[in-house]
């Protein structure tokens, strides 16, 4: 097995409210490798209340941070992508290419406001795949009128076809009980297709970590598990084939 790799992170700097600086992003990435992370697909924020950087300048940034990350030796490669917060025209704008999906892929990594209800979030995700695309629910372990209800998690991937992904520090701990509680449980039932970083900062919770969440889903779930959430699955994304 070769390094992990974070379908979820928010290295890319000065864009939205992760990295603040070239500097930063760029003891991201060291922490990254340290972590055994291999490939990571930068997601930074999209929003249609907030001004946010285009498709060729994700691209170009990227490669500046690449090409500084060479040159400090950091053995990580970078792809790009957006998290994008859900809207009206969603599904038209990533026809139109106006938005990133994730490594050029199918994969489209979506956001909700956390309280949104189960109807609009159903409705949202089976739109876009409609389009043929494939949507990643980020970070599922937030929205409470998804996981309230483990049926309904389930219902909700077998009508849209979407796949889940949780934050590593969900799992262990570093959000609060009630996060590591219902995380776990979807991790139980067979539901997550992804663990990623969220990564916004260098330390603290939303650093990008993934080391202790990779051995706790080994110890418990088994190796094959472990690497087919942390390499397997997100190597579809980079081929852009499905799971």
């Amino acid at each position: 097995m070769n390094g992990w790799i974070d379908i979820h992170s928010h290295v890319l700097p000065m864009v939205d409210d992760g990295a603040e600086s070239v500097e930063m992003a760029l003891l991201m990435l060291r922490t990254a490798a340290e972590e055994e992370i291999e490939k990571i697909i930068l997601t930074p924020h999209q929003k249609a209340d907030r001004r946010c950087a285009t498709p060729e300048g994700i691209l170009h940034r990227m490669e500046e941070l690449q090409e500084l990350a060479g040159k400090e030796h950091i053995p990580v490669q970078l792809y790009p992508g957006n998290e994008i917060l859900y809207r009206h025209g969603l599904a038209e704008l990533l026809e139109q290419r106006k938005i990133r999906t994730l490594a050029d892929s199918r994969y489209v990594l979506i956001e909700f406001f956390p309280g949104e209800d189960y109807s609009y979030i159903r409705d949202a995700l089976g739109r876009v795949t409609s389009f043929g695309f494939w949507p990643v629910l980020a970070h599922v372990e937030r929205y409470v009128n998804v996981i309230n209800r483990m049926d309904r998690a389930a219902e909700l991937k077998e009508d849209t076809g979407c796949y889940f992904q949780v934050n590593a520090a969900s799992i262990i701990g570093r959000y609060g009980i009630a996060a590591k509680k219902v995380a776990r449980k979807l991790l139980r039932e067979g539901l997550i297709d992804f663990i990623a970083t969220d990564a916004h900062r260098n330390e603290g919770i939303r650093s990008p970590k993934m080391k202790a969440c990779a051995e706790w889903v080994e110890k418990r779930m088994g190796r094959e598990r472990m690497e087919r959430i942390f390499c397997r699955n997100p190597e579809a994304i980079l081929e852009d084939r499905m799971i």
